[in-house]
Formats: structure tokens, sequence, C-alpha cells
């Protein structure tokens, strides 16, 4: 998470997990057919939390825990839970958390030529 709001380039392996959750989310389909929503939920559903040391250590596992498995119906719900999840990492670890506004996150996240 440190310092993705700035780029893409990532420092740890931490980073490099919300880089691939928030592009996912990001090119995830607007609504979601049947078949998406099968393969979001299994993909969010089995995502190992891989951030095992400093200060983001454990948050997405803990973050599926108190918030249970992001929601996949819409892009939009994807993007919103993503954002007050990672907030809720920032601030434990003392740091600015993010607006969570979807067109703001969508700038971010997706590139208009939809090319990552």
């Amino acid at each position: 998470m440190a310092g993705l709001a700035e780029s893409n380039e990532t420092r740890d392996i931490c980073g490099a997990q919300w880089l691939l959750l928030w592009t996912t989310a990001a090119y995830s389909p607007e609504k979601a057919t049947g078949e998406e929503r099968a393969a979001l939920e299994t993909f969010f559903g089995k995502f190992q939390d891989l951030c095992k040391e400093g200060p983001y250590a454990g948050c997405l596992r803990q973050a599926l825990k108190d918030r249970g498995p992001p929601p996949v119906n819409s892009r939009r719900e994807l993007l919103m839970w993503l954002c007050l999840a990672e907030n809720r990492c920032l601030q434990q670890a003392g740091l600015p958390t993010q607006r969570c506004r979807y067109r703001g996150l969508m700038s971010r996240w997706r590139y208009p030529d939809a090319y990552l």
C-alpha cells in the first residue's frame, strides 16, 4: 500500500497484493453476470494475504474477517469495499486515508483506454 497513492510502483509484497486487488476490481464488470460473480467470488475468496510484516501485516485478512467478503455484484460496490478496507489499514498504520469516491477511484485505477 505504501506509495501506491502516487504510482503503481510497489516496494514490497504488501503493495503488490493491493495493486493486484485494486486493478482486478477496477477492471471487473460494471454489473457482473452470474458467471462473472462466481469468478470474482473465487478470486477474492481464495486470495491469500501475503503481507506478513510491517504496518499492514494481516490487514487484508482482518478486513475480510470484520467486513466479510467483498461484494462482487458491481464494480462500484467492490471498489468501495476495497477503499474502506484499505483506509482502515492506513488508519491503523497512522497514515492519511484516501477519499472513497467512485469516479476518483476509477481515474486512479483504470485508464480511459482500458490499458493497464
